[in-house]
């Protein structure tokens, strides 16, 4: 009794519900039939636009080209109905048909949209090419990948083709059959419907060398240089000479300003093209693209933008880099001032008149006599320190006739180098680091002299009268000062 219990009770648990689950199945196949069928009415929806797509193929008065448009058109419908045979008969994967589909489907927009374009395209670069305005204005290689485009649009010599393998929609040359005479077949030269399209909407624009070069040259801050320059025993000049291209750190300054414009590689073959279009031995810069002969640019095709780059020779890339250097110092001014000045002389007589023809020697000396006094003038006045220094000598042009219109600066950038200035240029420097007691004569010496010079006979006389001078006589003795 026991035992049929439990045999009782194990054929109860595992009793199966085979009608629920046979509802199951038939709903999960009806549902998976109603999604092919949904699938197979959108594919074939697509399809129908597909077709309807290309039955709209763009033609128009050229014979050649509505002939090339319509036979593409009939090549793409037969591959889409090709695919979708292959696709419905299970020989192709729903994943490579979408994929297939897709490429086809881009590809025929693309070559569209390049025959519907190509006119409206060619004006516009042509106009960018023939422009003045350098905002608007293209470089030599826009217009040689447009003729390179447009072998492609001689409907007489070219085809649309559609690849069997992933149906990418392609253009190739057409060319002689050399085993088939008179029969013309696709050639090497094939490019992809969407390359072709990249190549007609892509600007090169030329690079604007006369404002960049006039930006660079507006950075660059002015810098003087000034010499005392003797023209004989009574003149001397101070010679000024203003040019930034002698300013410390001057050659890696502009050499900074030509590595940005040509961080961009396409503003190197504009100058090339557009400013140079020449080398030294008269060959015209053209791109290999152009086909034509001349010293030839390099483009290289480049995967990951999908559009030429150029790769320069040296030789290329400095000839660039010289003609903006010269662009950019031709707008550096050179400066030239000078400033010629008398120096003052000891009186002299001639043999047959008796009167000075300058300041009396004894007023000269009295007068300097009196500065000594007055501003306490000596050798002691050239101090090694700079600051000191000048303070000392301002302190004397401040006493004397016309002395207002120096002044007296230690130099910014030499330290001991003290400056004596006429506005902003200088008239002499004194180097007074590690001074010695002959330097301190010399700079007396020189220093008086310009003050001598500078007050005149009547500043002289005019100061002596106000200061209490007495006449003494002799010659002017700077030893003696």
């Amino acid at each position: 009794m026991a035992t049929y219990y439990k045999f009782a009770e194990r054929e109860a648990d595992s009793f199966v519900n085979w009608a629920e689950i046979g509802k199951g199945l038939t709903d999960m196949l009806q549902e998976q039939t109603k999604i092919r069928e949904d699938k197979r009415a959108a594919i074939d929806q697509v399809t129908r636009e597909n077709l309807k797509s290309l039955a709209e193929a763009p033609t128009g008065d050229h014979t050649g080209l509505n002939t090339w448009s319509l036979e593409y058109a009939d090549n793409a419908r037969q591959a889409i109905l090709l695919q979708d045979r292959l696709l419905k008969s299970g020989a192709l994967k729903l994943k490579d048909y979408t994929v297939m589909r897709q490429n086809l489907n881009d590809g025929t927009d693309e070559l569209f949209s390049v025959i519907k374009n190509y006119q409206t395209a060619f004006k516009e670069k042509r106009d960018r090419m023939i422009s003045n305005d350098p905002a608007n204005k293209s470089q030599a290689l826009e217009m040689d990948l447009m003729a390179y485009t447009e072998q492609f649009g001689d409907f007489s010599k070219s085809k649309a083709i559609i690849d069997p393998n992933n149906f990418m929609v392609n253009v190739g040359i057409m060319e002689p059959d050399p085993e088939n005479q008179g029969v013309m077949k696709v050639g090497k030269m094939i490019a992809p419907s969407g390359f072709l399209k990249k190549i007609q909407n892509t600007k090169v624009d030329y690079f604007d060398s006369n404002g960049a070069a006039e930006a660079a040259s507006k950075s660059f801050g002015a810098f003087a240089e000034s010499t005392i320059q003797d023209l004989n025993r009574l003149q001397g000049k101070v010679v000024t000479i203003e040019d930034v291209r002698k300013r410390p750190g001057y050659e890696e300054a502009i050499n900074d300003e030509i590595n940005a414009f040509f961080s961009n590689p396409f503003n190197m073959t504009s100058v090339l093209t557009n400013d140079l279009v020449k080398d030294k031995s008269g060959k015209s810069y053209v791109s290999n693209i152009s086909g034509k002969d001349g010293n030839v640019i390099k483009y290289v095709f480049d995967p990951q933008t999908n559009f030429y780059k150029p790769e320069l020779t040296a030789e290329q890339e400095q000839a660039a880099r010289d003609y903006m250097r010269r662009k950019i110092e031709q707008r550096l001014d050179v400066k030239l001032k000078e400033d010629p000045f008398n120096k003052p002389q000891p009186n002299v007589v001639k043999s047959d008149d008796t009167t000075p023809s300058g300041p009396p020697i004894d007023v000269q000396n009295t007068y300097l006599s009196r500065v000594k006094q007055k501003t306490g003038l000596g050798l002691n006045t050239f101090s090694p320190s700079g600051s000191t220094t000048a303070r000392n000598l301002q302190g004397v042009l401040a006493t004397i006739p016309g002395g207002t219109q120096f002044s007296v600066e230690p130099d910014k950038r030499q330290d001991g180098l003290v400056n004596l200035m006429q506005g902003d240029q200088i008239v002499k420097s004194f180097d007074v680091l590690g001074i010695n007691k002959d330097s301190q004569q010399q700079y007396l010496n020189e220093f008086t002299e310009i003050i001598s010079n500078l007050a005149g006979t009547d500043g002289m006389i005019d100061y002596i009268s106000r200061t209490g001078g007495v006449q003494q006589s002799g010659g002017l003795n700077y030893s003696n000062f």
